[in-house]
């Protein structure tokens, strides 16, 4: 939970936010479809849902699909959605889905390795034998950003995805801004 002095300025209040939701994205996705986390009854027909709940944050994860699987992640501060995540693209590389629950197994390996300073998805290398994940920002950060990440075994990529994330600004009764570290 956030407590704030009356001397904090809205710019430190924002940055210790960011930093609590960067830590607790990291806590959520370690308990959740990389760590093969309790389902949730699915919001939409034919998707997917893992949902992790700590204090006022909650995590809810919505995908569709194996192979090719494209879903969003949603965070919840206060129970009003704070920041989002999409994801998708290529997935399994044609020709290697025979392999695909070794390499998913070795993706959910990688994203047990993220941390608060890039709480996304995996680290920006994680290496196991033969096969190597690589995660990247290819624009901006956890206020609003695009990355990258793939997986290649002996050389080969057999997995690719790409994702965009960012907070979520809501208004208030005269249009103006709420921002989620002000809820």
């Amino acid at each position: 939970m956030i407590f704030f002095e009356k001397d904090v300025t809205p710019e430190q209040r924002k940055e210790k936010w960011l930093s609590e939701l960067s830590e607790f994205i990291v806590e959520a996705n370690g308990k959740t479809w990389a760590a093969d986390g309790a389902k949730v009854e699915p919001q939409r027909p034919g998707y997917k849902e893992l949902e992790y709940h700590n204090g006022l944050w909650v995590l809810r994860d919505s995908y569709t699909g194996y192979f090719r699987a494209p879903g969003m992640v949603t965070v919840y501060y206060k129970d009003t959605p704070a920041w989002a995540m999409q994801y998708g693209g290529h997935g399994q590389t044609e020709g290697h889905e025979a392999h695909a629950k070794q390499t998913f197994d070795f993706l959910k390996k990688a994203l047990m390795q993220a941390n608060a300073g890039l709480p996304f998805r995996g680290p920006e290398e994680y290496v196991e034998g033969d096969k190597v994940y690589r995660f990247a920002m290819v624009s901006g950060g956890i206020e609003e950003g695009l990355w990258r990440e793939e997986i290649t075994e002996k050389g080969e990529l057999t997995f690719t995805q790409t994702g965009i994330v960012g907070i979520v600004i809501g208004k208030d009764s005269d249009r103006r801004p709420v921002y989620p570290w002000d809820f």
